[in-house]
């Protein structure tokens, strides 16, 4: 059975939230990381992403955003208007990274990060994106061996174990083949977009799962429910 984590958050460094939490029995604690989960995924309460704490206040001042998204929403912010959009994320992830990330890519990234739905990402929204990249690029440039810009089968699964997301080799095929059926490698781009999609998916699945058995029953409206919201 595949084991399903979200990337980008590492249960084991989430700060303690009370005095009393070092007594918490191991159930306790699954209680609390998924309490933790669902308020990440209704955006409403403050959230811990790798010891950083966040608040979806799009009021607050920007020196509570760490100075490292800061300095980079800054660099691709080239109009000033207080957001990113899909083309100026494009530009930067081809001068940070050397490698062309498609206008459809882009898209979707700041279509599923937009949560105020005005066409960009602010500086909350993109400190978001901005940690989950970070540890999804760590991972394929560790496992691009070749520096090709590719990662075949074997390099997918070693990338995603290395987020402690382990999948069957049949699972790892249909990931870099559903979009081109003779593709033998996954590109930079569709990597992040992967990512991402299972990110959600883990995210609307640890919602259902209660008693993280790693089965849910669900039923068909909530299920198309699920689906659209990762879409």
């Amino acid at each position: 059975m595949s084991e399903y984590r979200p990337t980008g958050i590492d249960e084991r460094r989430i700060i303690s939230i009370g005095p009393g939490d070092k007594n918490l029995t191991r159930e306790q604690k699954k209680n609390v990381v998924n309490k933790l989960l669902t308020e990440i995924r209704a955006r409403k309460y403050n959230y811990v992403i790798n010891d950083v704490a966040f608040a979806n206040d799009h009021s607050r001042p920007l020196a509570r955003v760490h100075p490292a998204v800061e300095k980079w929403f800054r660099t691709m912010d080239t109009k000033n208007e207080g957001k990113i959009s899909s083309k100026e994320l494009q530009q930067a992830f081809e001068t940070f990274q050397g490698k062309h990330f498609s206008d459809a890519a882009c898209k979707f990234v700041v279509r599923l990060f937009d949560l105020d739905k005005n066409g960009g990402l602010d500086v909350n929204e993109f400190e978001t994106l901005y940690h989950y990249i970070k540890q999804w690029l760590i991972a394929f440039n560790t496992y691009d061996r070749d520096e090709s810009g590719f990662l075949d089968e074997s390099e997918l699964d070693c990338a995603l174990k290395h987020m402690n997301i382990s999948f069957s080799p049949d699972f790892i095929r249909f990931l870099i083949t559903k979009n081109n059926p003779k593709a033998k490698k996954l590109s930079l781009d569709q990597y992040i977009i992967t990512c991402i999609q299972i990110q959600r998916f883990s995210d609307e699945f640890k919602m259902r799962d209660k008693n993280f058995t790693g089965n849910i029953t669900i039923k068909y409206e909530d299920f198309l429910e699920m689906i659209m919201r990762c879409l």
